[in-house]
């Protein structure tokens, strides 16, 4: 079964675009991949950028509210206990690897199945 893990963020991002620099890696002149801050906290393996969501509010919202809409949020908010306030958070799919999702800076509100 695929899964989704979920981090949530008040008050750190800016932007959506100050959100996405945190999480995409920059390149090199020869194409070779600069980890961003966010891969380097958790250790992402198998990097597929285009399975890596970003949603960010110019307002605080639960965290439900704000997951709404998200790829296969039918599937899995459902099931979503996580309670907190936010503004911004990221949805990390597979086939994207976590190594140490509890070791980002942001808070890490766990994996779920869909």
């Amino acid at each position: 079964m695929p899964s989704v893990h979920i981090f949530a963020s008040h008050g750190r991002f800016s932007s959506f675009e100050a959100i996405r620099q945190f999480i995409d890696p920059t390149y090199t002149e020869d194409g070779d991949q600069i980890d961003s801050e966010f891969i380097r906290e958790v250790g992402i393996g198998e990097f597929e950028p285009i399975c890596v969501e970003a949603i960010h509010s110019p307002v605080t919202k639960p965290l439900r509210q704000l997951l709404e809409g998200v790829s296969y949020s039918d599937r899995w908010l459902p099931h979503f206990a996580f309670s907190c306030e936010a503004d911004s958070a990221i949805c990390v799919f597979e086939p994207n690897v976590m190594l140490r999702p509890e070791a980002s800076s942001l808070r890490y509100c766990g994996a779920l199945s869909y």
